[in-house]
């Protein structure tokens, strides 16, 4: 049996600015526009459409984006962190935590929050072998 994750859904105030941010800060493209029902859909991602994404969805009138109470909503691996943060920063955003490192693996990490709050921790792993 083979399971994999496919998307991961946002709520978002604004469809336009979310996807501006993660195509802006982090590469990822529009993997499919459109609606049902009326009901605006908007996928993005760094691969293909059958790959791991993001659904950015409009935030119901009245409501807030979801809070994890200081967790985070979401965790990325990228190849180069500092790119990245340069990347983010060319747009205005800048790490709450971080960058910093894991002394015991290696791992490079900081902490960022998209336009609607969530918080994304993006980390460059290591070279340190992973225990056994």
């Amino acid at each position: 049996m083979t399971t994999t994750i496919g998307r991961t859904v946002l709520l978002c105030r604004d469809l336009d600015a979310s996807a501006a941010f993660w195509a802006d800060g982090f590469g990822f493209g529009t993997l499919f526009r459109g609606e049902t029902d009326g009901f605006p859909l908007l996928h993005v991602g760094p691969g293909r459409v059958d790959e791991p994404g993001l659904w950015l969805v409009p935030l119901p009138d009245g409501a807030t984006p979801l809070t994890r109470h200081g967790l985070p909503n979401l965790v990325l691996y990228v190849d180069d962190l500092d790119a990245t943060l340069a990347r983010l920063a060319a747009i205005g955003v800048a790490p709450f935590v971080g960058p910093d490192a894991d002394a015991e693996t290696g791992d490079r990490y900081a902490h960022v929050t998209d336009p609607d709050g969530h918080r994304v921790v993006v980390v460059q792993l290591g070279t340190a072998p992973a225990p056994a």
